[in-house]
């Protein structure tokens, strides 16, 4: 594969950048559960901010201006709550993702294509009518567990335990994201078949 000579010295690092970044995101819950063991939380603030931050210098370097907006917006966030309680701002970075992610995918809904059909599209182009009222219905199943995942991370801020936060957020959350994805395979394929059926009986 050729590379060009101004694309190769910064598409390359660009793409470790943000995987790293990616990589230390999902392993956020954990690494703050131990960091608080060695650190003040005062320092585990500033180096969240500063992940935050590289976030959305990423996003502008690719021309994501709204992804930019956004991420700069939970910085913000988290640093006047921070400025009041630190460690409340520091278990609250998930649910600020949670809550992003559930506006990301409903912004869709409303300026379409929604964002699964987005994604279907990249496989099947031809979309037909009932896979896109089916990754419309999709988008919304998204929505709504987005919104739920907030709800309970939030809850784990507010009364659980650092442990009880760091198990949600950092496993169980996963895993629902997990089987949502995974299950979701079967259910699509009964459906499709179910929809194909009472075609053919028509």
């Amino acid at each position: 594969m050729m590379w060009s000579k101004k694309s190769m010295p910064w598409s390359i690092p660009k793409r470790v950048f943000a995987g790293l970044l990616a990589l230390i995101g999902l392993g956020y819950p954990v690494l703050a559960y131990y960091g608080l063991t060695r650190f003040s939380a005062r320092y585990l603030l500033w180096g969240l901010l500063g992940l935050i931050v590289a976030r959305a210098v990423l996003f502008l370097v690719s021309a994501r201006i709204a992804a930019a907006i956004v991420t700069l917006a939970i910085a913000a966030l988290i640093a006047v709550i921070g400025y009041y309680a630190q460690m409340q701002a520091l278990r609250l970075y998930p649910v600020f993702i949670s809550l992003a992610l559930a506006g990301v995918f409903g912004a869709t809904l409303k300026y379409p294509p929604p964002m699964i059909e987005r994604f279907a599209r990249l496989r099947h182009p031809d979309l037909d009518d009932y896979g896109i009222a089916y990754t419309r219905c999709l988008t919304r199943v998204w929505v709504g567990f987005f919104v739920a995942n907030a709800a309970i991370s939030t809850a784990t801020v507010l009364w659980g335990t650092l442990e009880q936060w760091t198990i949600y957020n950092g496993i169980v959350s996963y895993g629902l994201i997990g089987i949502l994805f995974i299950g979701e395979w079967p259910v699509r394929h009964w459906l499709r078949r179910r929809h194909e059926n009472r075609k053919q009986g028509q």
